[in-house]
């Protein structure tokens, strides 16, 4: 009876044990102004270093508009919000995706067009082998040209035979 007393002790204090890491890793879990941010940081392209996020942006003005972000999240507007203006300042350039609307939807639409338009040649070229096999060599035209050499062979072997006799 011991024994399973202890087995049943040990694995309560190993979920008291677990719970209370949770309940304190919880306790220790970023506020929402800071999720915003670190969200934001990390999805708004950096209108001043090309190609880059915000948050990989290593220029001075990089790290001013991160303040920017910070504070207007812990002042407590939302995403939204924040994105909106920084689309109205530097432009959807700053956006990680262009928007769906306009001539942007090219940018959205010409990668699938394309594709469709690879299947469609696709399909076309193999329609078109199919109904028109290319047409092989005939049997009886690789008799004839095997004959004709064993012809011009024997030709060529008759004179180096007679060079030969001539030359010695």
């Amino acid at each position: 009876m011991t024994g399973w007393v202890r087995q049943w002790t040990i694995f309560f204090l190993g979920l008291f044990v677990l719970m209370a890491t949770a309940s304190a890793s919880k306790g220790g879990a970023a506020s929402k102004p800071e999720l915003i941010y670190k969200e934001l940081v990390n999805t708004i392209m950096s209108p001043v270093c090309p190609g880059k996020i915000l948050q990989a942006c290593p220029s001075a003005e990089g790290a001013q508009l991160r303040q920017l972000v910070r504070r207007k999240a812990f002042e407590g507007e939302s995403k939204e919000q924040i994105i909106r203006y920084f689309v109205e300042v530097y432009g959807p350039e700053v956006m990680p995706t262009p928007p769906a609307e306009g001539f942007f939807l090219t940018a959205w639409g010409l990668p699938f067009a394309v594709i469709l338009a690879g299947i469609g040649v696709v399909f076309v070229l193999v329609r078109a082998w199919v109904a028109h096999p290319i047409k092989g060599i005939e049997k009886t035209s690789i008799v004839e040209e095997c004959l004709s050499l064993n012809d011009s062979n024997d030709a060529l072997e008759k004179r180096l035979k007679r060079e030969l006799e001539e030359f010695s």
